[in-house]
Order: structure tokens, then C-alpha cells, then sequence
């Protein structure tokens, strides 16, 4: 084919080949781009020339010195004493200049900023503000850096580092995915070295007994907790004095190779980078409503592009069952409680529910505020450093919330009262956790459930209130003639998923509206893993998904029968109600499925057995089995099977989940034959693809 006109685009052509060997003609002049690349790997080879040469003096100068006579060394140090007196004259002549030397020493993510916001004061036309934050703020941030990272760090923790190619783990925080990656490469060949010499010590029999495996599991365990990592299944395999349950020795080999595994421990060690440098960063007060308030920049711009990545990971794969129905995997994570839109929704219909519960029963509702003591909080609100701030994390400030209602519920049961509600963990300026409540309970019980509860909530350090406790507790009863208790939580349900419905609202916490806001809050859940949401006393949700998905599957089931709106019911639906039976025989439980498959929280709490209702005696549970192939470790995880009740035993247990799905890649979009049609770039011809489309 020669004739240009026919081919897509006219440089498709065939043309003359030019050799410049034979050719009279004139070599062709280079372009700019292959200038520019021969320029560049010029100026390349002499720079690594003089880096070498430079290294060589270097080195020629050290051993000049080495061997020169005692007089001359005594001079060269004498100069270096010297130098070093003149920076200390010149630091006391003038501090600030210290400060700024040792910002200009500290890793890239804390100078950057630092250096940032004090050239920025630099060129302000008013010079006073500078010596203010160097002295105010930066000077106290770096001590608060020092000691972030002495905790950080624990001895444990800097015996293991200084093992053989471990000397990185001092430089955690500063590392980034790649060199975490290799990091942990090397961590896993170091257990898996321990693993070998305690086997070789402790199975010296073939057969070892499961007491033997376990000490096993423990030794190597104890070597994984020098790094801050919590060994998998630890909990469960620990030596207890008070343990309850049996040990379950199955955990033992897929926890074995997890503590083996290179990937695992790249998980767990870029969590805890990412941790760690977190708390750098709000030590260094770059964490606050005037900064980056919730979160810093750092986290979130990562946790954005983490989950972009997951949204690109999703359509690219579909799920395909063993009947090869295929859905879009996508569609599915969007359809599940992963959708924020659809998670609040659902909180909000349980919300609904709980008032309407409360309602019935004549209980009322009251809102509580938790804060933690001062020393928790790293920043002010003017972005100053905390003073009475002793180091602790933002994990830490949960751990003390759940362990002070852990204590306050356990006094509670004892005086025989009860309560039931709901919880939202969110954050202050600077990443503490504090906690709003909307609890539900009998009006007698109001001002003494009240009463411990401020007790518990301000008995650490009660000193540094006097005598107003407003600033770590707050209570107020909910009047109904100013708005519902659902109205009361749902500012702090959207605020902390995301922001819908809040408009323009602007934080009192941030100064910016809480629909931005959103994405910082739920960032920071994310890299703390704190639970935002917690409801007690009522029957658990997932129960209650499950029997709404097996109402809609018996839906789907029923045969098609077409009726119009307003319309009277004819002969043939009325034949198929008829002959429809109910997918429960239970009446009671089948009153509980109608009940969630039509959405009323309400009617569904009452038919499970109501609030306040130990676990055991709800009509209905969740089913779980374990799943039938091995995972990555060789360990049968556990899944969802369905739906089951104590009146019926589990033996008689309901399936919502009767397929098996996988991920399976998409195929591309267009073939090689379809773009090569429309002049778009192909794939390079290979043995399977060396022919035309019409001849395969």
C-alpha cells in the first residue's frame, strides 16, 4: 500500500531508507532535546569528576595530617578550638542565630516548614514577630522534638538498631516508602535469623509438643516487641494469670510467618513511621488550628493519594462468582457501608431510632462532653506550645478516654444503673481525642449517672481546674421543645464522615467550615486508628445489615408481577402474596427480618428484645465460619456466613452470602486491531500478535 490517503495518518507512509554511509547527502542536524541530553550527561561526568577529586583531597589531607609532625597537629586543632569558641561567642552574642542552627540540623519534614515560616517573618515589615516565634515557639519546639524522640525511641528499640543493617530504624521518620521497603526487608531476614537459631535450640525432638511451639512463639514474640511492633495474635497467645478462654494453638504457625514476612512488616513499619513522624511534627507545633489543623499536610495529601489509589484499584477489577456472574467492583465498594454517604445514613436512621426507643420508654436524653487533662494537648489554641504538655501521643489520649469509661461504666453497673446512646470520638485543634456522647436513660438515674460521671472524667489532675470543671466536662439535658436528640448528634455525625449538609458552618475549633474539615477528621482516624463511633445498649448493626440483605435477596426471588400506583391489587397479585411464604417460619424472628427490611431502627430493637438487653438473649446473631481456602500465611481466616438465633440453635443457621467472589483483573478496553485503526499507539508485534486480526 502506497498511497498515503489510505493510511490513518500520512507519516504512516512508507518511506526511503537513508543510509549515511553511502549517502552523499549531509548528516542530519541533532535536535534540541538530543543537545539538551548530551549537555546534560556532560555536566553529569564533571560533576562526578570533581566529587571524586574532591574526595581524594579530602582523603590526601587526612593522612597529611596523620602523619605530619605533633607541632602541626596541635596548630590544626588549636584553629578548630578556636572556630568553635567563635561560634559560641557569636550564639551568646546572639541566641536566635543558635535556634536557627539547630532548625537548619533537623530532617527535611520538620526544617522545611520551620525554615519556611521564619522566612516569611523575615520579609513581613514588622520585624518584631520573628524573635518572637524563634524564642516563643520554635526554641521550646525543639527541646519538645528531643524528647519526642527519646520516647520514641526506647533502649529496646536502639539495642535492636544496632544490629547488623538495622542502623536505619534510628532514622524511621525520615524514610520514605521505598527505603521502609528495603528496611523491612532486612528486619525480616533478622527474625527469620532468630527463628532458625531457636529452632535449631528449642525442637530438638521431630515431633515437639504445642507447649514447646508456643515458648517458641513467645521468645521470638518478645524480640518483635523491641521495635513497637505488636506481634500478631499476641493477645490471644500471651501468658495470662486470668485467662478465660483455652489457647488456641492453631494461631501459632500463621503468627510465625507473619513475624517472617517481609510485607508484614513493611505494613507495620510504615505505620509506625508514619506515627511516629506525626508526633515530630505536632511536637514541633505544626499541628494546630493555625497550621494544619487535626492533621498535618504531610498525612493528609498521603492519605488522599492513598485513597485515589484505591478508587483506580476498584476499576480496574471486577467480582466474579463461581456461576461467573460478574459486578463491577467498584459499584459494589460504593453500595457497601464504605460509602460515606451511606454509613451516615445508616447512623442516623439508628440515631432515629434510639430517640423514638426513648421515647416510648419516657427516658431522657442528655449530652456529655469529655475532654482530657491538659497534659494530653501538644498546642494552644494561639498555636503556642503546650507547657504542661508531658509528650504524650494522640494514642495515648484515646487509651485514656476508654480506660476512664471502662472504670466509670464498671462503678455504674455496680449502683445498678444503666444507659444506652451513642459516642463520636473526634479530635481537638491539635489531634487529642475527645469525646461527645447523646446518652438515653431514666430520669431518676439523671443527676446521679451525671454526677459519676464528672467524677471520673476530672479526678486526674483535679487540681488544675479549681473549681469550674467546664473544660474537661460538660453535660446538658436535652429539652424536646428545642430539638431532638437526633438534631443534637447530627452536626458531629457529619462533621467526622463527610460534611454533608453542613453548608458553610464555620469551627469554633478550626476557623474553617466543617465541610473542609471533614477530610482532615477522617484522616486522622485513619493514621491514629481511633473509632469515631461507638453505640451501647443496643443490639448490634451488623445483624442488622445482614437480615436486610437476606430480605432483599428474598425479594429478588419472588416472581416478577407489575403493579401501577394507587391502583387496587389484582387477582394475580393477590394469588402470588398467597402463595408467598415467609423466609423465616419464626414468627417472632420473621417480625424482627420485616422489621430491618424496612428500615425502622426502632421496631427492630424492640423485636430483638429491646435495650439494655444482655448479648445472649437477642433473637438474632451474626453467623460466622471460617473461610474454606488458606490465606497468604496458610491460616483459615474468618468470614460472614449469615444469620442465626438461640431459638433455633446453630445448627439452622441462614446463609446471605451463598456465593464465593473473586477479584479478577479487567480486560483493557480496546485491542491492539481497534487502536491501530484509530491511529493510536499499539502494542510491539510479538509471536502471538504478528498477523491480522482476521487470519488468528
Amino acid at each position: 500500500m502506497t498511497d498515503s490517503t489510505a493510511l490513518a495518518w500520512s507519516w504512516n507512509a512508507k518511506r526511503q531508507p537513508v543510509n549515511p554511509n553511502t549517502t552523499d547527502e549531509p548528516a542530519q542536524k541533532p535536535s534540541a532535546l538530543a543537545v539538551w541530553l548530551a549537555l546534560y550527561a556532560q555536566d553529569e561526568s564533571e560533576q562526578r569528576e570533581q566529587a571524586e577529586a574532591l574526595s581524594r583531597a579530602a582523603e590526601e589531607h587526612l593522612f597529611s595530617i596523620a602523619g605530619c609532625d605533633p607541632w602541626l597537629r596541635d596548630e590544626l586543632n588549636n584553629a578548630l578550638i578556636e572556630k568553635a569558641k567563635r561560634h559560641a561567642e557569636l550564639h551568646r552574642a546572639d541566641p536566635l542565630t543558635l535556634i536557627r542552627d539547630d532548625v537548619a540540623n533537623l530532617p527535611d519534614f520538620l526544617r522545611k516548614p520551620l525554615e519556611s515560616r521564619i522566612k516569611y517573618l523575615e520579609k513581613s515589615e514588622d520585624r518584631r514577630h520573628l524573635p518572637v516565634y524563634l524564642n516563643e515557639v520554635v526554641a521550646p519546639s525543639l527541646k519538645r522534638i528531643d524528647a519526642v524522640r527519646a520516647n520514641q525511641m526506647s533502649l529496646s528499640f536502639r539495642a535492636m538498631a544496632g544490629r547488623d543493617s538495622l542502623d536505619q530504624l534510628l532514622r524511621l521518620p525520615e524514610l520514605n516508602q521505598r527505603e521502609v521497603k528495603r528496611l523491612s526487608t532486612l528486619v525480616a531476614a533478622h527474625i527469620d535469623m532468630i527463628f532458625i537459631q531457636l529452632c535449631d535450640e528449642m525442637l530438638t525432638d521431630e515431633l515437639a509438643s504445642p507447649v514447646v511451639i508456643l515458648d517458641l512463639y513467645r521468645r521470638l514474640a518478645t524480640e518483635v516487641l523491641r521495635l513497637d511492633v505488636l506481634p500478631p495474635a499476641y493477645e490471644a497467645l500471651r501468658s495470662k494469670h486470668n485467662r478465660r478462654n483455652p489457647i488456641n494453638y492453631d494461631l501459632i504457625p500463621g503468627a510465625l510467618a507473619r513475624m517472617r514476612c517481609a510485607d508484614w512488616w513493611q505494613r507495620k513499619l510504615w505505620q509506625l513511621r508514619n506515627e511516629w513522624r506525626e508526633e515530630l511534627l505536632r511536637a514541633a507545633c505544626l499541628v494546630h488550628r493555625h497550621a494544619s489543623p487535626y492533621v498535618s499536610h504531610d498525612i493528609l495529601l498521603q492519605k488522599r493519594e492513598q485513597r485515589r489509589k484505591a478508587m483506580d484499584f476498584f476499576r480496574n477489577y471486577d467480582l466474579v462468582n463461581e456461576d461467573g456472574d460478574t459486578l463491577n467492583m467498584e459499584d459494589v465498594v460504593l453500595a457497601s457501608a464504605s460509602n460515606p454517604a451511606h454509613r451516615r445514613n445508616e447512623m442516623m436512621a439508628c440515631v432515629k431510632g434510639l430517640e423514638l426507643i426513648a421515647e416510648m420508654r419516657g427516658d431522657c436524653a442528655v449530652f456529655y462532653t469529655i475532654t482530657c487533662p491538659s497534659k494530653y494537648h501538644a498546642t494552644l489554641m494561639n498555636g503556642k506550645p503546650n507547657p504542661t504538655w508531658d509528650h504524650s501521643t494522640v494514642r495515648k489520649s484515646s487509651d485514656y478516654l476508654v480506660d476512664m469509661f471502662a472504670a466509670f461504666r464498671k462503678a455504674m453497673h455496680k449502683k445498678e444503673l444503666r444507659w444506652y446512646g451513642v459516642r463520636v470520638a473526634e479530635p481537638h485543634h491539635d489531634g487529642t481525642v475527645h469525646w461527645h456522647m447523646l446518652c438515653f436513660m431514666r430520669k431518676k438515674h439523671r443527676r446521679t449517672i451525671t454526677e459519676l460521671l464528672r467524677r471520673f472524667a476530672v479526678r486526674e489532675d483535679r487540681a488544675e481546674l479549681g473549681n469550674d470543671t467546664g473544660a474537661r466536662f460538660k453535660s446538658k439535658l436535652i429539652d424536646p421543645r428545642k430539638g431532638t436528640p437526633a438534631s443534637y448528634i447530627a452536626k458531629y455525625v457529619s462533621k467526622n464522615i463527610d460534611g454533608r449538609g453542613l453548608g458553610d458552618t464555620i469551627s469554633k475549633e478550626t476557623g474553617k467550615t466543617l465541610r473542609d474539615s471533614a477530610e482532615h477528621v477522617t484522616a486522622w482516624a485513619s493514621l491514629h486508628r481511633v473509632q469515631q463511633f461507638r453505640f451501647f445498649g443496643i443490639p448490634g448493626r451488623q445483624a442488622y445489615r445482614e437480615l436486610r440483605l437476606l430480605a432483599g435477596r428474598a425479594r429478588r426471588d419472588l416472581p416478577p408481577v407489575k403493579q401501577k400506583p394507587g391502583k387496587e391489587l389484582t387477582p394475580e397479585i393477590l394469588a402470588a402474596l398467597a402463595n408467598a411464604r415467609p423466609v423465616i417460619n419464626n414468627p417472632s424472628l420473621d417480625a424482627v427480618l420485616a422489621a430491618a427490611d424496612v428500615g425502622c431502627f426502632a421496631t427492630y430493637i424492640t423485636k430483638q428484645g429491646g435495650v439494655l438487653v444482655p448479648r445472649k438473649n437477642y433473637l438474632i446473631h451474626t453467623a460466622y465460619e471460617p473461610t474454606e481456602e488458606p490465606g497468604t500465611y496458610g491460616d483459615h481466616g474468618i468470614r460472614i456466613y449469615g444469620v442465626w438465633s438461640p431459638l433455633t440453635g446453630k445448627e439452622n443457621k441462614i446463609c446471605t452470602h451463598a456465593h464465593t467472589w473473586k477479584m479478577v483483573k479487567k480486560a483493557p478496553a480496546n485491542s491492539g486491531a481497534e487502536s491501530a485503526a484509530q491511529g493510536d499507539p499499539v502494542a510491539p508485534w510479538t509471536r502471538g500478535n504478528n498477523c491480522p486480526p482476521d487470519q488468528k
